[in-house]
């Protein structure tokens, strides 16, 4: 079993796999015509070195986790890779299986964030997306149950945890300035070719895939901030792509907005979502422990005087006034680098273990720092334990970072369904 199915899949998931056959959810489909349109299997051997030369061609299916059309589609979620075994307040457990959209109405499209963090200059090689299912399968590939989630691979930028930490600039002072040779972590040529990877693969989804269909933004970290260059170009000035935006999730990203107003940070076009069922806006937030608020040495937060960081609180956007509906921690991370430094339990033989209603979140402002700050509410003795939600990285001033996502992961996607609900969909 390779290093991706075993890291990702779990017991339970291989099971599944056993008993799959060309009947399952990733066997051909018959089209509207009738007629059977066979599956793509991929093997990205060939992209071991796709050098930094050349543009990207995202005709290719294997440039491309997720997609329709290929094999395997780990956003599906068919052989247990988004399962989750559910800690119940009784110190019991519950399988919950992953339902994905069937027919979805619109379209999700997901940047991942850094996932290479040792060397310099762009990662090349595309041929084992290990790293990245860390962070697809933690983040944008749970919306499934939603939208038809599009996942290119990129030349990301990489960076090292301490050059992060001690180069002190957020992705939205830099994604703008990323192919004009600007200052910070994204900037430089190196940004430039990731950023030139992106554009093209949403051109390829638009001219390809996505028919007049609304869609939604999806990134966290790096991911963020190459939505936010290549939306700075190709949607928040484009009126008719705009027009198809349902929302931007920008996590962990650093979009800004001028102070006491929801929009002229970032984008002109683009506001920040206020309420439940806002269209056209952007979420975006950067999270950091109640009692460990950001300092000196915090990564996320901070913006250009005259500016604050853009912070929405997702439970506010999914009408939901209580705390988190639904956490959801991978059991199994491949790079240690990202792995919680309390793990909880053994392995329960699914990718994930979901937590209902134990972190509540508030957007703070404190005159430096714009943040989501999130309260672990857990009983004292509650059976269930601490999450696995703390991480090394915290100490390097990145907060909650790797768990931006996992935390409001049911409100997020809640926010999405309301958002999809009042464009008619």
């Amino acid at each position: 079993m390779s290093r991706i199915a075993s890291g990702w899949i779990g017991t339970m998931g291989l099971a599944f796999i056993a008993g799959c056959s060309s009947t399952g959810s990733n066997a051909a489909k018959s089209n509207d015509a009738g007629t059977t349109t066979p599956l793509v299997h991929i093997d990205r051997s060939h992209l071991a070195d796709v050098g930094t030369a050349n543009p990207l061609d995202y005709s290719d299916p294997n440039l491309w986790v997720c997609r329709p059309g290929i094999d395997p589609n780990p956003c599906y979620g068919a052989h247990g890779e988004l399962d989750a075994t559910e800690l119940l307040p009784d110190g019991t457990t519950q399988l919950v299986r992953h339902q994905r959209a069937d027919k979805p109405k619109f379209d999700c499209f997901y940047v991942y964030p850094t996932v290479y963090l040792s060397g310099s200059g762009n990662e090349t090689n595309l041929s084992d997306i290990t790293y990245v299912l860390d962070a697809l399968m933690a983040q944008g590939a749970r919306m499934s149950e939603l939208c038809e989630v599009y996942a290119p691979l990129y030349r990301q930028v990489v960076i090292t945890p301490t050059t992060a930490s001690t180069t002190l600039a957020d992705a939205s002072s830099t994604a703008s300035n990323a192919d004009a040779g600007g200052a910070g972590l994204l900037s430089g040529p190196a940004a430039s070719i990731a950023l030139g990877d992106v554009r093209g693969a949403f051109q390829y989804y638009l001219d390809h895939f996505n028919n007049g269909r609304k869609f939604v933004l999806m990134g966290h970290s790096q991911g963020s901030g190459m939505l936010i260059g290549m939306m700075q170009k190709d949607v928040d000035p484009v009126s008719d792509v705009r027009a198809r935006m349902m929302s931007a999730l920008l996590i962990g990203g650093g979009a800004t907005i001028a102070q006491s107003q929801d929009v002229n940070g970032t984008f002109k076009n683009i506001p920040t979502c206020n309420a439940p069922g806002d269209t056209g806006c952007m979420v975006a937030y950067s999270s950091f422990d109640s009692a460990n608020p950001p300092g000196a040495n915090a990564l996320f937060g901070r913006a250009p005087s005259g500016f604050e960081v853009a912070c929405t609180d997702p439970a506010t956007l999914a009408g939901n006034s209580g705390p988190f509906a639904e956490s959801y921690f991978p059991t199994h991370i491949a790079n240690p680098l990202l792995a919680a430094t309390n793990p909880h339990m053994p392995d329960p033989g699914t990718a994930f273990l979901l937590y209902k209603g134990v972190f509540t979140g508030k957007c703070t402002y404190d005159g430096v720092f714009s943040y989501l700050s999130v309260t672990l509410d857990e009983p004292a003795n509650d059976p269930r334990g601490v999450p696995p939600y703390h991480t090394a990285a915290e100490a390097l001033g990145f907060g909650l970072h790797v768990v931006d996502w996992a935390m409001p992961m049911r409100d997020l996607i809640e926010t999405v369904s309301k958002q999809a609900t009042a464009s008619g969909l």
